[in-house]
């Protein structure tokens, strides 16, 4: 039989049992004629793996905004009446020991070039404060460059979509890039939720002191990262009513006598902050469940993993910060999200400078590897009650080194080489001069070495694992 008649038999089939074309097939129903079509079945919000929008994510990871921040006196009454000395004083430590929270400033931020603010972008045609500013960071507080937390008014405009401009400096970490590395090599990766970063070039003009210069002063680069929030949720497709939380140090232990619901006589916030940053619902009995049945020896592992944690999440997770050696990573630097109709806790990635640190450390810290062999691979998670739980789970770790293999495969030396030299090329100028002359971390030399060491810590980091 010949290819026409082949699909003239096949067409008269379709039309004798009643099939339109490609398998759709006509019904009448109650006189009204459909195509009956394929249907995919329908999900369950507990078994939905989260997906980053990855169409958000500006592709020139390299490109450096110039931003201008003019900082005056602001109202007492929104903590801002300080000067700008006095915000660049204190630490977290100290504004704990001072009992009071961390000193503001009223500031108008404006994006440009490095001629100056450029027409049509945030805060051009502005002359009274649009945000406020705040040091941002805890350990990096103490640092001499200090990062800041730019929040802009509402309704006096945006960038990029975010009104939380967090601008880090990374001075304890000798290539000043290792955050925004991660983070871009996140994109290319479906299963881990990123955040979008940029470098940026701050110019400062200080108008609370008693002589100001009426001059805009070079801060030097930072890096931006996008602040995890209702809006982040919003615009990443998740769930922006979700219980959201930042663990400062949490090792999802039960905590009966902090972790409490709000109307609980034994609520105390700052406690309760100390271990995990409310960002999101103030409803925290789905977060209660969680920790007691985890924290029940006879709830097996394998109802938690089906109930309550997404096990790819945190395989991606896990294996993305082993293979990178990101030991700073037992008890914080990430975010736990719970979208409100579902009983799953996903986690988040934050703060990725620890990154492929353990030569620098060699060479700069004169840190060993035995100093921290304890946090290489999966035993740097043995205290952390999920995680250690997890990895005793045969079905988990078997889940986790497909995860391991996967990444190797996608985050290669070559990758790590070629992106980290690009970045290096933005940086090393800044570095050359002042400011950030004066607080680098090491010698150019030294830059260099560690740089060019790159690819072949994250080979080791795969076989130590």
């Amino acid at each position: 039989m010949n290819r026409k008649k082949s699909l003239a038999a096949v067409l008269l089939l379709c039309t004798v049992f009643g099939f339109t074309a490609c398998g759709t097939k006509e019904q009448t129903k109650n006189g009204v004629t459909t195509k009956k079509v394929d249907k995919q079945a329908a999900t369950d919000i507990s078994n939905v793996h989260l997906r980053d929008k990855k169409s958000l994510y500006d592709k020139d990871h390299t490109k450096v905004t110039t931003m201008y921040l003019t900082v005056r006196r602001g109202d007492a009454t929104e903590n801002q009446n300080h000067s700008w000395s006095e915000v660049n004083q204190y630490s977290v430590e100290d504004y704990q020991k001072m009992h009071v929270k961390r000193y503001q400033v009223a500031g108008l931020l404006q994006v440009g070039n490095e001629d100056g603010p450029v027409s049509g972008e945030l805060g051009y045609d502005q002359d009274v404060p649009n945000a406020s500013v705040q040091i941002r960071g805890e350990s990096s507080s103490k640092n001499a460059q200090k990062n800041y937390k730019i929040k802009i008014k509402k309704n006096k405009g945006e960038w990029n979509g975010q009104r939380t401009i967090n601008l880090n400096k990374h001075q304890t970490e000798a290539l000043r890039f290792r955050n925004k590395l991660s983070y871009d090599l996140m994109e290319e990766i479906p299963q881990l939720m990123g955040a979008r970063t940029s470098f940026v070039h701050l110019y400062v003009k200080d108008e609370t002191s008693d002589n100001p210069s009426g001059k805009f002063e070079d801060y030097g680069l930072y890096t931006q990262v996008e602040q995890i929030n209702k809006n982040y949720l919003k615009d990443h497709g998740l769930d922006e009513n979700a219980n959201l939380y930042k663990p400062n140090f949490f090792e999802f232990f039960r905590y009966e006598d902090t972790i409490v619901k709000e109307d609980d006589p034994k609520f105390d916030k700052d406690k309760f902050e100390k271990l995990l940053e409310i960002k999101g619902s103030h409803d925290h009995t789905k977060l209660i469940d969680f920790l007691t049945k985890l924290n029940d020896p006879s709830v097996k592992i394998e109802t938690i993993m089906d109930k309550y944690v997404d096990p790819e999440n945190i395989q991606y997770w896990m294996a993305f910060q082993m293979l990178l050696g990101n030991d700073d990573t037992q008890s914080r630097n990430m975010y736990l999200y719970s979208p409100q109709n579902s009983t799953k806790w996903y986690i988040i990635p934050w703060d990725n400078d620890s990154i492929l640190m353990k030569n620098e450390r060699r060479l700069v810290s004169k840190d060993s590897d035995q100093a921290n062999s304890w946090e290489v691979g999966v035993s740097n998670y043995w205290g952390n009650q999920l995680f250690q739980r997890l990895l005793k789970s045969k079905e988990f770790r078997k889940g986790l080194d497909e995860k391991m293999d996967e990444l190797r495969k996608t985050i290669t030396g070559d990758k790590i080489s070629s992106m980290s030299n690009e970045y290096a090329a933005v940086i090393k100028p800044y570095l050359a001069k002042m400011p950030d002359q004066m607080h680098a971390k090491t010698t150019p030399d030294n830059y260099d070495k560690i740089l060019a060491d790159l690819p072949n810590e994250l080979e080791n980091n795969y076989k130590i694992y």
